[in-house]
């Protein structure tokens, strides 16, 4: 009886683990659904190119882009969207077609994950994309001033 008591304990500690992990990785940003109608916000739209089981991007979420959101940094100045590549989720794009986001994602050459992009409301980048998590120390700098250099690009565009 023991060894069954064990045994289901050794394999609980992993799935409550999991469970953990999997919701955290979903909680609090929006997922990309209808670029064309984020574009009509006039607003940059920062978009997280994201796997569902991928550790960097749920570090991301955690340590950069959850807490933006909670202190409402650019609160009325930017969209933040995560776009999932590997789930078989669609989204509307910017010409306001319904698509694979797995497509949207190979059309801005965004195979890996994470990936931001800055995007204006055309779909065109603004901003110099962020791949991956380099100088984790330094990343919310390296964010911030893709952030900043997006809406500066949308100024300028009035």
């Amino acid at each position: 009886m023991k060894r069954v008591f064990t045994l289901l304990l050794m394999l609980a500690i992993p799935l409550i683990a999991w469970s953990a992990y999997s919701s955290d990785a979903h909680e609090g940003i929006a997922e990309a659904q209808n670029l064309a109608l984020d574009a009509r916000t006039g607003l940059p739209i920062m978009v997280l190119v994201s796997q569902d089981h991928c550790p960097y991007c749920v570090q991301i979420k955690r340590e950069i882009l959850k807490p933006m959101l909670k202190a409402e940094d650019f609160k009325d100045e930017l969209l933040i969207r995560e776009l999932y590549i590997d789930l078989g989720t669609k989204v509307t794009d910017f010409q306001g077609k319904l698509r694979p986001s797995a497509d949207l994602a190979r059309d801005y050459g965004a195979s890996l994950t994470p990936t931001l992009l800055f995007l204006g409301p055309d779909g065109k980048e603004l901003a110099k994309r962020i791949v991956g998590i380099n100088t984790p120390e330094l990343f919310y700098f390296y964010v911030e001033s893709a952030i900043k250099k997006s809406i500066a690009q949308m100024e300028q565009r009035h």
